[in-house]
């Protein structure tokens, strides 16, 4: 079936009223800033949010059911941790770690597809200012990562009580 494409001479829907434009300075004056019209949501809401966004994404949802080993539960449960406030590097799980990396390195595909469609959601769900303040939390845990990872902690010689060595000084003779 084949509809025909004709063009109207009148519009179907008509301009604003020029007495409607002369307002918007004023009523645009009066509206609330944008962080007082978005709610506040709790760091589970807002993990949840970034959750869905990110299963709605086909490539991003392939790469994180990939590196989850399809536990989606997994996922949910990380973006909460990283998140979180009170979540500091060690508190999170490798594959919480795996997902700071794609949310800030920009490392191969997946991480330049990652990072700004993560921003953009952020910035939607919480204002410029808001997640911009988020992100450079997230940016100093990626950093803090990458120095456990290049400089890991030397765990100290095991210490002899002396009675061992007492018993170790007597198999030397």
């Amino acid at each position: 079936m084949t509809l025909p494409a004709t063009l109207d001479d009148q519009p179907a829907t008509r301009p604003a009223r020029s007495a409607d434009r002369r307002r918007w300075p004023e009523l645009l004056s009066h509206a609330a800033p944008d962080s007082a019209r978005r709610p506040e949501l709790s760091t589970a809401e807002l993990a949840f949010r970034i959750y869905a966004a990110f299963r709605a994404h086909p490539h991003v949802c392939n790469v994180l059911t990939h590196i989850s080993r399809a536990r989606w539960i997994d996922v949910e449960q990380s973006i909460n941790s990283i998140l979180d406030p009170a979540t500091s590097r060690d508190d999170l799980s490798p594959l919480g770690q795996n997902i700071v990396e794609l949310m800030v390195a920009e490392r191969g595909i997946s991480g330049k597809i990652l990072k700004p469609y993560f921003q953009v959601v952020l910035q939607r769900l919480l204002g410029p200012l808001q997640s911009e303040r988020l992100m450079r939390r997230i940016d100093a845990m990626y950093l803090d990562l990458e120095r456990k990872i290049q400089h890991p902690v030397q765990s100290p010689a095991p210490s002899i009580s002396p009675k061992e060595s007492d018993h170790a000084r007597s198999k030397l003779q």
